[in-house]
């Protein structure tokens, strides 16, 4: 349990230090493409995980992982293996491991089953941060900053009660009236826009919007049911 407490925590501190150890040529492309900022912790251990120890990546970061780009992918895992943490590992396994991750992420991106592919797809659209909305509408949403005011979790919680069907939970309702109504909209609006979602019918989906905000908004008015 130990050695495990010694590689999270040593892998941690080497992701997050943006120690210089590569070659002049990968690490260039590291920083003009802003690979290490693509991703969220989460999934940037889950990733490594798969790669260096073993372990699946789930859909979530699957999505994340497909933002980041093939490229980018493997730059960083070529960095990671200049560490000395690394140094007994051997190199071609390791980039082995690289490419399966990354060709096991692009098969569920392409599985058929409808669940699935609703559920990535989203993630990923999400993930993205894709301008295809009205200029006005992604401006409000870049000022405000909208895209990182809830959790991953929520965020498909509450897409799911709007674009499919289901309740949202009280932790994810206050995530959603922290994020606020016009963010909420804004948000929705724009998913709207992707040509993922271009068969739904748009008032619906706005009604369901309102329908899921007005539904969060009535439960943090409700009393306690100790009061």
């Amino acid at each position: 349990m130990a050695s495990l407490n010694a590689y999270t925590f040593l892998l941690v501190l080497f992701i997050t230090s943006g120690v210089v150890i590569a070659t002049k040529k990968n690490d260039k492309f590291i920083k003009e493409n802003n690979c290490e900022a693509k991703m969220d912790m989460p999934c940037v251990l889950e990733v490594f995980d798969s790669i260096y120890k073993t372990g699946s990546v789930t859909n979530k970061c699957c999505g994340e992982l497909l933002v980041l780009g093939k490229k980018c992918h493997h730059a960083l895992v070529k960095r990671a293996l200049e560490n000395p943490i690394f140094k007994n590992l051997d190199r071609k396994t390791i980039m082995h491991k690289s490419i399966t991750t990354w060709d096991n992420c692009l098969k569920l991106s392409r599985s058929p089953s409808p669940l699935n592919a609703y559920s990535f797809l989203l993630v990923l659209f999400i993930a993205s941060g894709v301008v295809i909305a009205t200029k006005k509408n992604d401006k409000f949403i870049k000022e405000n900053n909208c895209e990182t005011k809830m959790d991953m979790p929520c965020v498909l919680e509450v897409f799911d009660s709007i674009f499919k069907t289901g309740s949202v939970t009280n932790k994810c309702c206050g995530e959603l009236l922290v994020l606020g109504k016009k963010c909420h909209h804004a948000l929705v609006k724009r998913a709207l826009e992707n040509p993922i979602f271009k068969n739904l019918d748009r008032k619906t989906i706005m009604h369901k919007s309102i329908t899921t905000w007005d539904n969060c908004l009535k439960l943090s008015r409700s009393p306690s049911p100790s009061a």
